[in-house]
């Protein structure tokens, strides 16, 4: 398994860019691992349907506002495992809005105690510039006619392509995958000579540990993810202590510059609900906080013979 993970690090050093980071880090990564690493998806051989929402910078006009909705399944083939995924992922930030819909598919090999996964991701993105969000301000010093601004909205449309590798047993898992491969370009006004977007690619490292302790009811689970484009990187760290395996409560950093606090309950069977807020560190950030909520659900359907009759004549 080493020689994997060292040989699509070389894979991925091969594809580096020089632009900034575009991708939205949330806070309960781990509640959404599959959109940063497509072998992520049907890892527990359940239907998993969900979202996640988050207000970043919340006061700050133009801030971030991102959300995702989605649903995976992890199913079996002959005696083969593996996952698929569908999910849908809007970021809208000061003038631009990306639309994603994401498609997943990962296959699943047993080892020791756990399973290896590799992943392929397709990605559709619809790249939007509002240019009614535009402050234009005219002075001597500048034009709001200014050619290398765009002066009209437009849009435009491309595919994209993503790999991981992840392995995962009881205790612990760890992964790696490269998004946006493709990196590509859009065209988002004809009437700019400076109306050009590039797509960056991004490499995600995810990893996770489960501390138990003497009294089964309580779990510590550890966590980190870390997110580079090569130009720049971002990253977080968790500890959340889970009760029962329904209650759970924690605290994270941000390296960028926050502290996260995060609570989530398990409502019914299968139902998860959790919010987190990130407090700021940084004297260059002054906002009222980031906010995120997801909510989850996790189902099987049973369609053996034994349950094949709903009625109470046949129970």
């Amino acid at each position: 398994m080493k020689r994997i993970l060292v040989g699509f690090v070389a894979f991925c050093s091969l594809l580096m860019p020089v632009i900034a980071q575009q991708s939205i880090l949330f806070s309960q990564y781990m509640n959404n691992m599959n959109l940063y690493n497509p072998a992520a998806v049907g890892y527990n051989d359940m239907i998993n349907v969900g979202g996640s929402f988050r207000s970043q910078y919340a006061g700050f006009e133009g801030a971030p506002i991102v959300y995702n909705v989605g649903a995976d399944i992890g199913f079996s083939i002959a005696k083969t495992k593996h996952g698929a995924a569908l999910n849908f992922y809007d970021n809208t930030v000061g003038l631009f809005r990306f639309q994603d819909i994401n498609v997943d598919y990962a296959y699943r090999i047993p080892i020791q105690d756990g399973f290896l996964s590799a992943g392929v991701s397709i990605n559709f993105t619809t790249v939007s510039y509002d240019t009614d969000r535009l402050h234009k301000v005219e002075s001597d010093y500048h034009s709001s006619d200014d050619p290398a601004i765009a002066q009209s909205s437009g849009n435009d449309f491309k595919m994209d392509l993503g790999v991981g590798i992840q392995y995962r047993n009881k205790t612990w898992y760890a992964g790696i995958a490269l998004l946006n491969i493709l990196a590509p370009q859009y065209q988002l006004s004809t009437n700019s000579t400076n109306s050009m977007f590039d797509k960056t690619r991004n490499l995600f490292f995810l990893g996770g540990y489960n501390i138990s302790f003497t009294n089964p009811l309580y779990k510590l689970k550890m966590s980190a993810c870390v997110n580079t484009d090569f130009a720049s990187w971002s990253g977080i760290v968790n500890a959340n202590l889970e009760y029962n395996e329904r209650y759970w409560g924690g605290i994270g950093y941000r390296i960028d510059g926050a502290v996260v606090f995060m609570a989530g309950i398990r409502v019914l069977n299968g139902l998860n609900i959790a919010y987190s807020f990130d407090l700021a560190t940084s004297n260059l950030i002054k906002s009222a906080g980031s906010h995120e909520v997801s909510i989850s659900y996790s189902f099987n359907i049973d369609i053996s013979k034994k349950n094949k009759y709903k009625s109470i004549r046949y129970l």
